[in-house]
């Protein structure tokens, strides 16, 4: 594992970037701020590699930039309605940072925070911990979290994330990884090919974003990537749902038993060759088109835009905390002491 200093926060952190590789030609690179991986180089159908990861060249732009880029987001990913958790009839008022709901826990997310690396004898993983005290984000409970990142000779990049706290609280996590599999620098993601493991998805109320309780089919649906299609196949069709968020910013309800590690996503793109696979043990997957992106600078001064990059997100059902059950296996609410545990792989290959 290479590790070498990625640059200094404004409070005169020294930001370290650790580099995960095999000997296939795929490597990783994430930095200690947000456990954030800034670099993914995957071999395309030529060999050569590609990096697929949107993201900066400078810790300013990170500790700056909204839209998460390569980011670990805890406690909480997504979005939760007004912000507000009901926890053993306390409410619990986080901040309101996206249309009156909290996203992604707000300002105050691990995101944005410096996490430790911790001592690995295992040069194919890092192991990063950060802790969220108490009221930090509004929730209750000292949260601490740690998530492994490993990569192995199948080009298998997997994130594994654990979590406690000493009260009953909130842990949904998940990373904010972009994908453009032709590069992160080549525009567009509406001609990757898209297949997802999924039956049911969660429509969203309005332009808020908040989804209803309801599992909609994707049978008959522009949500229906059951066979392979390319995303912008039916993006721009004006199905209600996507006038509400830009196009595609939805969860997916994976197929099978939350719990356990099963296939969710296949994505495809023909210039590079390269394929993803994804496996989650989560209850669904929030798939972003980059809808929000905007225009700004990324890595080597590569312009990104709208829908430069694409994310699949596994965590719980949004807002999930506030209509499903405490104690159902597709809540998010922890009692104290219990073990948070979570797996995503993200596998690559050619064809």
């Amino acid at each position: 594992m290479k590790k070498e200093v990625f640059g200094e926060t404004r409070d005169g952190s020294v930001v370290t970037a650790y580099t995960l590789e095999n000997s296939k030609g795929m490597s990783a690179t994430i930095i200690d701020f947000g456990a954030t991986v800034v670099r993914l180089l995957v071999p395309d159908k030529t060999g050569n590699a590609r990096d697929v990861q949107l993201g900066y060249d400078d810790i300013k732009s990170y500790e700056d930039g909204d839209t998460f880029f390569g980011a670990i987001i805890g406690r909480n990913a997504n979005r939760i309605k007004g912000g507000r958790v009901s926890i053993d009839n306390v409410v619990y008022q986080m901040e309101q940072n996206d249309n009156d709901n909290n996203l992604h826990s707000g300002p105050n997310g691990v995101d944005k925070k410096m996490w430790t690396c911790l001592p690995q004898d295992d040069p194919s993983s890092v192991s990063f911990i950060c802790k969220s005290n108490d009221k930090e984000q509004g929730l209750p409970g000292n949260v601490t979290m740690t998530v492994t990142y490993s990569l192995s000779e199948d080009n298998e990049f997997k994130i594994t994330y654990d979590a406690v706290s000493d009260m009953k609280t909130v842990i949904n996590m998940t990373s904010h990884m972009y994908f453009n599999l032709n590069g992160h620098y080549k525009g567009n993601i509406e001609n990757h090919i898209l297949t997802l493991d999924s039956d049911y998805y969660n429509p969203v109320i309005d332009k808020k974003a908040i989804p209803t309780e309801e599992n909609a089919p994707v049978a008959g649906t522009v949500f229906d990537f059951r066979t392979p299609k390319s995303i912008g196949q039916d993006i721009n069709k004006g199905d209600v749902q996507q006038t509400y968020v830009g196009g595609y910013d939805h969860n997916f309800v994976i197929n099978g038993d939350a719990g356990e590690l099963r296939h969710f996503a296949n994505v495809y793109a023909e210039e590079s060759g390269i394929v993803m696979d994804l496996f989650s043990d989560q209850t669904g997957t929030q798939f972003y088109s980059g809808n929000f992106i905007g225009d700004q600078k990324g890595k080597g001064g590569f312009d990104y835009h709208f829908r430069s990059g694409m994310c699949l997100e596994p965590q719980y059902i949004p807002n999930a905390m506030n209509f499903i059950p405490e104690g159902d296996v597709n809540s998010p609410i922890f009692d104290a002491d219990e073990h948070y545990h979570a797996e995503s792989i993200y596998k690559f290959s050619v064809k």
